[in-house]
């Protein structure tokens, strides 16, 4: 569509919108295929949702700052990590590895 049946569309649009018509009174009035109505109607709609979604779709960054410092939390009682029945306790000087063995070998039973 060129943009001359394009602006003369949007007219007629915005015309039998505030006609306060029926779309079927108001085409009938105009001598304008109801279909063709709703078609334009449609296809403008579409064409500004599809806008809005690429807005939104754009990347935003915000900085998020802490208002005061995090305060660490030490102790010496073991963790306690849960997995289905069975418990593993895990103490500060725990082996990585061998934690991280464990945990895979015990989310797929």
């Amino acid at each position: 569509m060129n943009e001359e049946g394009r602006k003369l569309w949007i007219e007629r649009i915005e015309d039998y919108r505030s006609s306060g018509l029926t779309a079927a009174k108001w085409a009938d009035d105009k001598g304008i295929a109801i279909h063709k109505l709703r078609y334009y109607i449609n296809k403008f709609n579409n064409e500004k949702k599809q806008e809005s979604n690429q807005e939104n779709k754009e990347l935003q960054w915000a900085s998020v700052v802490p208002v005061a410092p995090i305060a660490e939390f030490k102790s010496n009682d073991p963790l306690r990590v849960i997995i289905g029945q069975a418990t593993i306790e895990v103490t500060p000087e725990f082996d990585k590895d061998t934690f991280e063995s464990v945990i895979r070998i015990l989310s797929q039973c």
